[in-house]
Parts: structure tokens; sequence; C-alpha cells
């Protein structure tokens, strides 16, 4: 079989990462490597399994993400999904999810089984707090259910609808570019709309670039000019929006702003060309509040001091 490669590739989500704590950022994309075979070195592998937690917050995220993803993809084959089936949906994913990630089975098959951060550091969550969970995914469908862009989507002609939720990339200047747009249309005259869900609070600047990004992929991929692009980020959670017109402008700030994390990235590396990194050239961070929800605590504070919970 032959041998996988680290490559060096480029996200949103990476730079976020990085932009945190360096050594989370070696962790999740350098110190993990060959952790996935159960023979791999004990350390790799403890890397490897917690990298794949999850928390509550982001286990609900996921799920709000499925179900609609699932609602849209039914009404491309016919089959319309109401409001109350789509939660009994989204409630039995994060059952299973919890139950999963309660019976500890994720140490032994990562990415099969729902892991979380709470049950991995044993974190002592009420359950009237899980029910919030259940309710923060409840109100974004009911916000989703409710929009008018969910109203103008399922009237748009199934041929001028673009991937829904698939992982896809662009090139950049070498460097691949992850990205994963949650829905985009085009109208009859050529121009798209890119959506983006949000399942959380607005964070505007590393929103803004995310969906200038996918502005730069639906250029790359569709071909679609500047200005003839229009970003949504819906906040489902609670029910705003905000719009970004993907122009000349906005496309150069995304590219600058790809340029200027690449090259710092790559600045920490001991080898660029191989994509070969050190632990020590990766510094920890020295915010306590980012080092005490991080999946990698255990690393880096063997004796975690009690805190508050995450």
């Amino acid at each position: 079989m032959k041998k996988l490669k680290n490559t060096f590739s480029w996200s949103v989500s990476r730079h976020r990462i990085f932009s945190e704590c360096r050594r989370a950022y070696y962790f999740r994309h350098y110190g993990f490597w060959g952790g996935w075979a159960a023979d791999s070195d004990p350390r790799i592998r403890e890397i490897y399994i917690l990298k794949n937690l999850n928390n509550r917050f982001t286990l609900a995220g996921k799920v709000v993400h499925e179900v609609v993803a699932d609602v849209l993809n039914r009404h491309r084959y016919g089959r319309e999904v109401e409001l109350e089936e789509a939660r009994n949906s989204a409630y039995e994913l994060l059952k299973e999810g919890f139950r999963q990630s309660r019976a500890g089975a994720y140490r032994k098959n990562p990415k099969e089984y729902v892991g979380l951060f709470e049950h991995e550091y044993a974190v002592d969550i009420p359950d009237t707090e899980w029910e919030r969970m259940r309710d923060r995914v409840f109100k974004c469908l009911d916000h989703f259910f409710a929009s008018k862009i969910r109203e103008t989507i399922l009237g748009t002609k199934i041929e001028n609808w673009l991937p829904i939720d698939a992982l896809d990339s662009f090139e950049f200047q070498g460097v691949t570019v992850f990205v994963a747009p949650d829905f985009a249309v085009r109208n009859p005259q050529g121009n798209a709309l890119v959506i983006d869900w949000k399942t959380g609070w607005p964070s505007k600047s590393a929103d803004r670039i995310q969906i200038v990004c996918y502005g730069l992929f639906a250029h790359e991929k569709w071909g679609v000019e500047p200005l003839r692009a229009i970003g949504e980020l819906h906040y489902l959670l609670n029910d705003t929006i905000d719009i970004v017109t993907l122009d000349e402008a906005a496309f150069e700030e995304g590219k600058t702003h790809i340029r200027s994390s690449i090259d710092q990235m790559q600045g920490l590396l001991t080898d660029v060309e191989a994509n070969e990194a050190e632990m020590d050239r990766f510094p920890q961070t020295d915010d306590v509040r980012t080092c005490e929800r991080c999946n990698y605590r255990k690393l880096c504070w063997p004796e975690w001091p009690e805190r508050s919970s995450p």
C-alpha cells in the first residue's frame, strides 16, 4: 500500500487554530500523523484520538448542518421534510452522539464513533445543560424553517443548485485551499448566492473571511466573476443575516489573508517542501482559557487544576 503523505494545505479552520495556539496547531496537523493505526506509537495514537474529539457545542452545530443538508437533499428528490420530523431527526442524532461518547467507543475507533471533550475530561455537566443543547439545536432548525432563504432555495430550479455542504478545494499559489460551502445557487443571469449556516454567535471578521474564501472558490470552480456573487452568513441561533459583497476588493482581501497565514504557518516548518515540523517550534499559548477548552490539554497540562467547565 502506498504510504500516505502529509501535504500542506490551508483552510479557515486551520488558520483559526493556528491563531489560537501554535502547539494545538502542531498536534492537529502534524503530531497525530499515523495515529489512525491501532499499533501506532501510544503518544501519537493519543493525539489522534484527541484530535477527533468534539464538544457539546460543535456536536450541536454538526447535527444542525447534517439535518439541514438532509432536508434540502430530500427536496431535491421530491421528498419534503416538515419541521417536526427535522427536530426528531436532530434529537436522535444528538442522543446517539451522546451515547457513543459516554460509552467510550471513540477511544477504539475515533473516526467511527462520536467522542466528546466533556466525557474525555470528565467535566461535570448537569442534565439541564444537555437539555439546553437540545433546545439550541431546535431553535436553529425553527429559524431555518421559517427563513426566507429556505423559501428561495426551494423555489429555485434544482439544476441551478450548486453543491450542498460538500468538502471541496481550489488552488491558490501552489497551495490547496479546502472549503465546505453549505449551499449555493445560481440564478438565470449566472449570478451566484453562496450561503453559510452558522449555529453559534457571530464572529464578524473570521466569518467574513470564510465567506470570501467561498467566493474565491466559486470563481475558481464555477467561473463566477466578482460582483456576480453574494455571500450570506445566516446565524440560525439568533436569526440574523450578514451579507458580504464578493467583489474585487473582497477577493483581494481574502487573497492577502490567505497568503499571510500560509507564510506564517510555513515559517515554523523545519522543511517547507517536505511539510515537516518539530513540536518545539510551535509554542503553547499563554491564554489559560484557551487551554481549558483544548482537546490536547492533558498533553500540555497532565495535572490540570480544577476550574469551571468550558
